[in-house]
């Protein structure tokens, strides 16, 4: 990594002698972006921070907006046909790089001081950033997009519970799941939301929402989704990949958690629920328990003030198992393949120019990030910029500003930790609000994660062919097993099934990848 940042500091030297055109007026080209279900801007072209660029660099970019649910497949398409825009924002997976790299354009060459004199900042300040985005054949095809890392974005989706509710029903706050339990059935006969019908949910989940799966609900038996892919059926230990659904611990869980279900405790149709279905029940404030980003995210400030961060319950059954929730201290989360020009484009070196200013300071990150200063963040006279927290409503949450302002994530370039601050002095900043909730879960993250590098698409390949039935397999035996329950004999039969699906190739691939062994 070291040998690879001192060639390219020195061909930066180099190349920074010779004559390189500057990004000339009135150049064009085409960027296929993501757009978010919840924007209401009318169109990426709208927002002020690609108005911002287009005023400040001259160079005219046309959005080629593609919606999230059906984007993968029209990428495959284009990249299958050739028929590509000159870049591609927030939209590329790993696969979609790895498998077709003769689409898109080396940057090597076009990353110096000449071209790209912040982003050459950015990576001898973090120089680990090189590692994520090198391909193993030394090449960098695409660049790093979104928040780099930052304390309130450590942890993954957050349960919540209606503290309120409790308080009304004079209940003490849940510790373990017998606890979580009783507390549920006190809910689910105590009219808590006051209306005198019985239509309270004590707890809901889909398997549409990032923030909001199943497996998650697992992690009083120390088991959770985690970064890079897994879904929970996965997780390391003294270096050592350890397949969950085989544990019996997961198959407490999974006992549990049916015990719920048949008492009416667990929403069911998370299982089947769209995302905006579930929306939809949060609204109809009848859910007690959910997990999400922030209550503010889902609610107006009167609701979402009587919600709260849920203890992560311990397992009255294995009392010895640390129960743990999604998350990583000081994680990536930035989008490595955020960024990648296509071979389409007939000027690289142009369109890195313009990416990189785009990263020329914080500010205009924010532009891109949260759109107009003094609606959603806020800059002082030292610098100092955080996220605001304005007046919401049911129809425009903050949700929909974030998107609908901003882009979000789904930005040309990377904001880095020291950017943004935690809290503002003027205004609760929910940054500030889901930091609070993120450190009150933090103690209970896993305590090994999966290192982030690339590997050769064959590996790739090889990893996806085997997880997709496998993965469908285990989805569906997890949900038949909280509906309709688990005995010894179907808990033998998915034992012997799992092998059939190849889940110890699966294992053992995630264990060479974690020893390096290609």
């Amino acid at each position: 990594m070291k040998r690879f940042l001192s060639l390219i500091l020195v061909l930066s030297l180099a190349l920074s002698l010779i004559a390189l055109p500057a990004m000339a007026e009135g150049e064009e080209f085409t960027i296929a972006v993501n757009l978010h279900g919840l924007d209401k801007s009318g169109g990426t072209a709208n927002k002020i921070g690609p108005k911002h660029a287009e005023e400040t660099t001259g160079v005219k970019i046309n959005y080629y907006e593609l919606d999230s649910a059906s984007a993968g497949e029209k990428i495959n398409i284009m990249l299958a046909s050739g028929d590509l825009p000159d870049a591609f924002l927030s939209l590329l997976t790993e696969t979609q790089v790895v498998s077709n790299l003769p689409m898109f354009v080396p940057l090597n060459e076009y990353l110096n001081e000449e071209n790209a004199p912040n982003l050459m900042k950015m990576f001898e300040k973090y120089p680990e950033l090189i590692d994520m985005i090198t391909q193993v054949d030394g090449n960098i095809y695409t660049l790093p997009i979104g928040d780099f890392s930052n304390p309130d974005n450590q942890g993954e989706g957050i349960q919540f519970i209606n503290k309120a509710w409790l308080d009304k029903l004079g209940l003490e706050m849940p510790t373990t799941t017998e606890e979580f339990y009783e507390v549920c059935k006190a809910i689910k006969e105590g009219n808590p939301n006051g209306n005198g019908e019985a239509d309270e949910i004590p707890v809901t989940f889909t398997q549409n929402n990032w923030a909001a799966h199943f497996i998650n609900l697992l992690g009083p038996w120390g088991i959770c989704e985690w970064e890079g892919g897994g879904d929970g059926y996965l997780k390391v230990e003294d270096g050592k990949a350890i397949f969950t659904a085989t544990l019996p611990e997961f198959r407490a869980g999974l006992e549990y958690w049916h015990r719920m279900a048949a008492e009416g405790l667990l929403d069911v149709e998370g299982f089947t629920q769209t995302n905006e279905q579930f929306y939809a029940r949060l609204k109809s404030y009848s859910v007690a328990s959910y997990r999400g980003w922030t209550p503010a995210s889902n609610f107006a400030a009167e609701q979402a003030a009587e919600f709260t961060a849920l203890p992560v319950l311990q397992a009255s059954d294995y009392p010895e198992i640390k129960p743990v929730t999604p998350g990583e201290i000081n994680k990536f989360c930035g989008n490595r393949y955020g960024f990648g020009i296509t071979r389409a484009c007939k000027d690289p070196a142009a369109l890195v120019r313009w990416f990189d200013a785009q990263n020329a300071d914080a500010a205009t990150k924010m532009l891109w990030k949260y759109g107009e200063e003094g609606k959603l963040w806020k800059q002082d006279e030292n610098g100092k910029i955080w996220a605001l927290w304005p007046e919401q409503t049911e129809d425009f949450t903050r949700e929909n500003m974030k998107y609908t302002y901003g882009a979000m994530n789904h930005i040309p370039c990377l904001v880095l930790p020291e950017e943004l601050e935690e809290n503002g002095e003027d205004a609760p900043a929910e940054a500030t609000i889901r930091l609070g909730l993120v450190n009150a879960v933090k103690d209970n993250f896993p305590a090994e994660r999966i290192p982030i590098r690339n590997v050769p698409a064959e590996k790739i390949q090889e990893r996806n062919m085997i997880y997709t039935d496998l993965k469908a397999y285990l989805d569906s035996f997890v949900a038949d097993c909280v509906v309709n329950g688990l005995d010894d004999a179907k808990w033998e039969k998915h034992l012997k099934d799992v092998e059939g699906y190849r889940a110890s190739e699966w294992v053992q691939w995630y264990q060479d990848y974690i020893d390096k062994k290609f």
